[in-house]
């Protein structure tokens, strides 16, 4: 059973830590900076470069988080031969390791039209603003002990599940295909 692509910003990426799983029928996968384990991502980003030549093509996503380069090797080089630098695209794929760093196997990319890719760049910054929370507009009429500040600050911080959502059955469809 294939592994469910997750959909996180980039951010979560850096740093990140890869393990290397030897045993068949289990993917190898990455801790994220929040501490999940993903082998498999659905990432929305711009192609801010693109590299091409007869076993691969490689391009550089960037969705205002960070970035990494999705890497399309053999049959799935056909998906990303069409995508040139500046469209705005989502991919699927496996999350590996190579000599400089992690980056995304491709098995499934689609271009965005320009509503899809504003609502994606919208999505980014209201996960974004909700990261900041309240900081600076606390209630100073009355006194707040440190441990209930603590309290109050963690249930409002964003957990990783806010950037996780099952609306990518487009490229899941055609990855299945």
């Amino acid at each position: 059973m294939r592994a469910t692509a997750i959909r996180i910003p980039l951010k979560e990426l850096d740093g990140a830590e890869f393990v290397r799983v030897e045993e068949q029928y289990v993917p190898s996968y990455a801790i994220t900076s929040s501490g999940l384990n993903v082998s498999r991502v659905s990432v929305f980003g711009i192609v801010v470069r693109r590299y091409e030549t007869e076993n691969f093509i490689s391009i550089k996503l960037d969705d205002f988080t960070g970035t990494i380069d999705a890497i399309a090797f053999g049959e799935h080089m056909d998906k990303v031969r069409e995508i040139k630098e500046g469209n705005a695209v989502k991919v699927i794929g496996r999350v590996r390791e190579g000599n400089n760093g992690l980056f995304i196997s491709v098995e499934g990319v689609q271009k965005l039209d320009f509503e899809e890719e504003m609502f994606k760049r919208l999505e980014i910054l209201d996960c974004y603003y909700r990261s900041l929370g309240n900081k600076g507009k606390e209630d100073k009429s009355k006194p707040v002990k440190k441990k209930e500040k603590k309290e109050t600050a963690e249930k409002e911080k964003p957990m990783l599940a806010d950037f996780v959502q099952a609306d990518e059955l487009e490229v899941e469809k055609e990855v299945i295909e």
